[in-house]
């Protein structure tokens, strides 16, 4: 029996010691079988959130192009040149004598009048002359008085007709024999002789009067010339001389602009061939940066200026702004050639004939045969396919084979046939 108990006894033993090492055993080997899978998966979100920061690192790093398209349109061949709006007239206004300047009152600023609004024969300044001043006054009343004495009676006329009265008694009574034919002939003398006088008094009366006259003439026109006035209506665009200054004859004093313009252009030596009159032009004003204009070549000047060796084209803009200004300059492209449905690249993404393209997000060099040119777009005979991305800033910065972001931009709208 007692054994029978402690076999019993002995068995729950084996069985608990059995149990505790299975316990341990689960202790030792299950944590590794739970945690490990914890642990790949957060080492691959991990590795996953660096290549996704690496990614966007080298995203947001890489350099940006400012890319358009290649497109179809119309070519023009254009000479290139610059342009700058001048007067039609130009007059320099000179002293016609000597002396102290006043300067009328709308243009007493001086050099600050410039710009102002002028007539023609409108008083600019007067040149003070006392000495020619009290001379005219003079004249002036010397005259007068020659023109009251010249409505006076002459002299001896009163005499005069006394002694043709007297002559006229005689001649009823000499032939009665009352009065002796001596007495006659010495009063019929007499007559002559007053009338003589009369006429040497009227000669003389004349001549002082036509003399003063011409006095006064002469010192009116020159306080006239003393006077500076505007020969034409139009701008006062220069100022030389100061209120108060001494001047001398022949001293430019001004400078009268016209309001017409007309658009002076220039080009090269080695493109004035192909400008000829009747050609329409393409012309930008730099102070109308987003308007252009209509023009036509009107001449061209023979000579080239000796400095630049540049000629001169005259032009004749169509439709010109209302404030359009002496002095204003900006750019034009006369017209020589036009190509339809041409394949047009904007001429500032060309480096001579090298155009970078973008496509794929990887930078190409590419080599083109360049057409019609003008400041905007150029004529791609080939090298580059309608839609390609060029690039159009900044080419200096990428190389073939770099990869790029790609920033779309507007480009200006091609050009149309003239």
């Amino acid at each position: 029996m007692v054994s029978n108990i402690q076999e019993q006894a002995g068995t729950r033993n084996v069985a608990r010691h059995d149990v505790i090492a299975n316990r341990s055993r689960g202790q030792h080997t299950s944590p590794p079988k739970l945690k490990f899978p914890k642990s790949k998966t957060l080492l691959w979100i991990g590795a996953a959130a660096v290549v996704v920061l690496f990614a966007l690192a080298y995203f947001f790093l890489m350099p940006v192009a400012e890319v358009t398209n290649v497109r179809r349109g119309t070519a023009i061949s254009a000479v290139y040149g610059t342009v700058r709006i001048e007067p039609a007239f130009v007059v320099r206004v000179r002293a016609q004598n000597d002396g102290f300047i006043r300067l009328a009152e709308p243009f007493s600023a001086g050099r600050g009048a410039i710009g102002k609004d002028v007539q023609r024969g409108e008083l600019l300044a007067t040149i003070a002359d006392e000495e020619t001043s009290r001379q005219l006054k003079q004249a002036r009343t010397d005259l007068q008085a020659a023109v009251d004495r010249a409505a006076l009676p002459l002299p001896s006329s009163e005499l005069l007709k006394a002694a043709e009265d007297n002559l006229q008694r005689l001649e009823k009574v000499v032939s009665s024999g009352n009065v002796p034919a001596v007495e006659y002939q010495k009063s019929k003398s007499e007559v002559n002789r007053l009338r003589g006088v009369v006429e040497t008094e009227r000669i003389e009366r004349d001549r002082n009067l036509k003399s003063v006259e011409e006095t006064a003439k002469k010192l009116e026109a020159e306080m006239k010339n003393a006077e500076v006035r505007s020969p034409i209506e139009g701008i006062l665009t220069n100022v030389q001389t100061i209120d108060g200054e001494l001047v001398s004859d022949g001293n430019e004093l001004f400078t009268v602009s016209s309001r017409k313009t007309y658009v002076r252009g220039e080009v090269n030596e080695e493109d004035v061939g192909e400008v000829k009159p009747g050609m329409k032009a393409k012309v930008q004003l730099y102070a109308y940066r987003t308007r252009t204009f209509t023009g036509r070549v009107t001449s061209i000047q023979p000579a080239a200026d000796p400095t630049t060796q540049r000629y001169t084209v005259v032009l004749e803009m169509e439709n010109p702004p209302d404030n359009i200004m002496v002095g204003m300059t900006g750019e034009m492209n006369i017209i020589t050639g036009v190509h339809e449905n041409a394949l047009l690249v904007p001429t500032r993404a060309l480096l001579v004939d090298q155009a970078l393209v973008a496509n794929g997000g990887m930078v190409q060099r590419r080599t083109v045969n360049v057409g019609f040119r003008t400041l905007d777009y150029s004529e791609a005979l080939d090298g580059l396919a309608e839609g390609d991305r060029v690039i159009v800033s900044d080419q200096d910065k990428f190389h073939s084979g770099q990869p790029v972001r790609q920033r779309m931009i507007n480009a200006p709208p091609p050009p149309k046939a003239p």
